[in-house]
């Protein structure tokens, strides 16, 4: 399903460019101010960094500690190249790697990556349901729902104080297979809101700067497309939402911005996707070479160290025995 819709959102993507000139495109580019360019880029590195709140979060609800820089480590392998290769081909993998050589068991791997989904959208149902109650914004006519974006809105914050009242009153553990899985206290949901909402208001500003310098665009629209772009790339499973992301980005934005704003996107998606994944691979690749060479110094320290046991003879002589 996820190469099919690969498959689909690029070729109408390919369509809807062929209908932009190249001096659209090139002015679509050149028009960015660089300062807010490079505003751009220092939003989302601190983002990045923001993403490790996601990993002390879920360690804290399965009550481990580790040292920092080690949830660092992990959070950037595990966002950088999850973003562009999908949560089940490194994502998860990554995790599970490293926390399981410092010691969280299976079973406190599946919670941990069960309250990282958790956090997230939680986030996004407290940032979409603020912005689209307060700023609700006008789809194009082919795409309007059934209902106005404000009931969207009012919608995504009914199920954000309906997770908050399960929090405060729900204390049994869910069954889920073989996992038991408790809700989060309410200091702690309220954190996990929050730290998403920030993370995701974050990444949309840096989306907004990059918009073409001649667009007058509004702020609400961008974070409204901007989150539809990322719920829609996570559900339908594409690694990294190529295309997909790109796409709906284009649709929902193309009205207001005009047809430059696919140059806007693809230079997004270099600055948060393309750079991190160059960035994590290097220290994915760096970090295993460390750690193979401190494995292999720790090991022969300890055969050197080991002490050595005494020779025995092959043939030894019979034990002498007293006939009397």
């Amino acid at each position: 399903m996820a190469l099919v819709l690969f498959a689909f959102a690029i070729r109408l993507l390919i369509t809807e460019a062929g209908k932009i000139t190249r001096e659209e495109f090139v002015g679509g580019i050149t028009s960015i101010e660089p300062a807010y360019l490079l505003i751009a880029a220092f939003l989302i590195a601190l983002n990045y960094g923001l993403l490790t709140c996601y990993d002390l979060l879920a360690l804290r609800y399965v009550c481990r500690v580790l040292p920092l820089r080690r949830v660092v480590l992990v959070a950037f392998l595990g966002y950088s190249l999850g973003n562009n290769l999908g949560t089940l081909i490194a994502a998860a993998p990554i995790r599970y790697r490293f926390y399981h050589r410092w010691g969280l068991t299976h079973t406190q791997i599946v919670a941990l990556m069960s309250v990282l989904a958790l956090t997230f959208w939680s986030g996004v149902c407290v940032l979409g349901g603020v912005a689209l109650t307060l700023a609700p914004i006008e789809l194009p006519a082919k795409y309007a729902l059934p209902f106005g974006t404000r009931t969207l809105g009012i919608i995504l914050l009914s199920v954000t104080c309906f997770y908050g009242l399960v929090c405060l009153f729900w204390h049994k553990p869910w069954p889920i297979g073989k996992l038991h899985l408790r809700p989060p206290s309410v200091g702690l949901a309220s954190v996990q809101a929050s730290v998403a909402a920030v993370d995701l208001l974050i990444s949309a500003t840096a989306l907004y700067l990059v918009m073409p310098g001649n667009a007058d665009v509004p702020f609400p629209m961008v974070l409204a497309a901007y989150l539809v772009a990322i719920v829609v790339s996570l559900i339908s499973q594409v690694p990294g939402g190529l295309g997909v992301l790109e796409l709906i980005l284009w649709t929902l934005l193309k009205d207001t911005v005009g047809q430059p704003v696919l140059a806007s996107v693809l230079i997004f998606r270099i600055l948060y996707y393309i750079l991190p994944l160059f960035v994590g691979m290097i220290v994915l690749v760096a970090h295993e070479i460390y750690s193979g060479a401190v494995e292999a110094q720790t090991d022969a320290r300890i055969e050197k160290n080991r002490p050595s046991e005494p020779l025995r003879p092959e043939n030894p002589d019979p034990p002498f025995i007293d006939a009397s």
